[in-house]
């Protein structure tokens, strides 16, 4: 394929954050992309280069986009790599490569006449995806840590989700609405109408005393109403974790005492799943949580551990630090990579969930990414703000065409 013209212009995320968007064209066929932020970000994640200094790379490497021909999504993303020359992507940035990458995506999928879902599932040779269906939407509707926008909120772990147990994406999406309601007016009962905030990620931040208190409004309303949902937590334990000590409301948790209030939690509210339990580093400890936990089917899930990098991944296999992975692009830069990522863990026999960041933009690239490698899950925020929900509407679109 032969790219006639290249752009990249410089938006803003959610939050109201610079970030990219990308435009690539043939004689017939035009494809656009922009890429998310991340707040939380893992210490392994690749380079995010400034936008403005984007803007400058890419005019130096846009002759080169335009002078060849590409035949294949790896071609096109090995060529951004090599252009980078770096281990972390730390010339041109995972920002602008990974909008290049996924643009391109796009406009190869326009000129074999495929939806993005098929062209990616074509080219991802994942054939040991354990998933048949829609991936369990992941709604995150309590926002703490570094999400909360309430100056008094004192959540020290940084979602709390629920995630519905139907099997229709249509279902569990209107029940992930619903509940957002009932918290919602259950929050404003509680805390009062103006002191309730929205999060980076559109879930509820109040002035919550403790983690334990958000679960439990959770847990409340979900046997108030009957509904099958299940509640999952993503801690981002590094936030928390300073001079080896886990510091939670104040007090000093060891990693064995981490370890034991986990399983409380999960044994008293029945968690599903639980993201970064443990600081970025501590592959021994996610070991450990995972090797107890096993027979309760319960998702101890990576993020900042494993970074969507197949090093950190392996690592992680090995020692068995887990049993879900979360990917996101922006963490590693290119498609060819994630995918690459994603093999890896089926190979491992782990589930996958695909993930948005705290800083979205409109796109809605990773419901297709989501549907394309069979994801247990798609994890993008809350039921409610437009850049969160495009993702939900996009999996509802792909499941109308079966």
């Amino acid at each position: 394929m032969k790219i006639s013209d290249a752009n990249l212009k410089i938006i803003l995320d959610s939050r109201g954050k610079e970030t990219l968007e990308a435009e690539l064209r043939t004689d017939k066929f035009s494809a656009l992309t922009s890429v998310p932020s991340g707040k939380s970000r893992g210490a392994h994640e690749a380079f995010v280069l400034e936008p403005k200094l984007a803007l400058e790379k890419f005019e130096d490497i846009k002759p080169q986009i335009l002078s060849r021909e590409f035949n294949s999504q790896e071609e096109f993303d090995n060529f951004l790599i090599q252009l980078d020359g770096t281990p972390n992507k730390q010339n041109l940035g995972t920002n602008l490569i990974l909008a290049l990458s996924l643009a391109f995506a796009r406009l190869m999928a326009k000129t074999e006449n495929l939806e993005l879902f098929q062209y990616v599932q074509s080219i991802g040779h994942i054939t040991n995806s354990p998933i048949t269906q829609p991936p369990h939407p992941i709604f995150n509707v309590i926002n703490g840590g570094a999400h909360a926008t309430h100056p008094q909120s004192k959540l020290d772990f940084q979602e709390f989700q629920i995630i519905p147990e139907v099997k229709d994406f249509g279902m569990a999406l209107g029940l992930g609405q619903e509940f957002y309601r009932k918290l919602k007016e259950f929050l404003e009962n509680k805390f009062g109408k103006e002191n309730i905030l929205l999060g980076d990620e559109a879930g509820f931040s109040c002035s919550f005393k403790n983690n334990e208190g958000a679960i439990e409004i959770l847990a409340e309303l979900i046997k108030k109403y009957n509904y099958p949902l299940r509640i999952g937590l993503d801690a981002a334990a590094t936030q928390f974790y300073k001079e080896n000590n886990y510091i939670i409301g104040g007090k000093n948790y060891s990693a064995e005492e981490l370890k034991i209030f986990y399983l409380k939690l999960i044994e008293s509210y029945k968690i599903l799943s639980i993201e970064d339990p443990f600081y970025e580093e501590a592959f021994d400890d996610f070991s450990i949580l995972s090797h107890v936990i096993v027979p309760e089917n319960v998702k101890v899930i990576t993020d900042d551990l494993t970074t969507t990098n197949p090093e950190r991944l392996q690592t992680a296999v090995d020692k068995k630090a887990g049993n879900t992975i979360l990917i996101k692009p922006n963490q590693i830069g290119t498609l060819t990579e994630t995918l690459k990522v994603v093999k890896m863990a089926y190979e491992a026999n782990w589930q996958v969930v695909i993930s948005h960041r705290s800083g979205e933009t409109m796109d809605d690239f990773i419901a297709d990414l989501a549907v394309a490698i069979n994801a247990w899950g798609l994890k993008a925020g809350a039921p409610a703000a437009p850049e969160r929900m495009v993702k939900y509407e996009r999996i509802i679109k792909i499941a109308a065409k079966d």
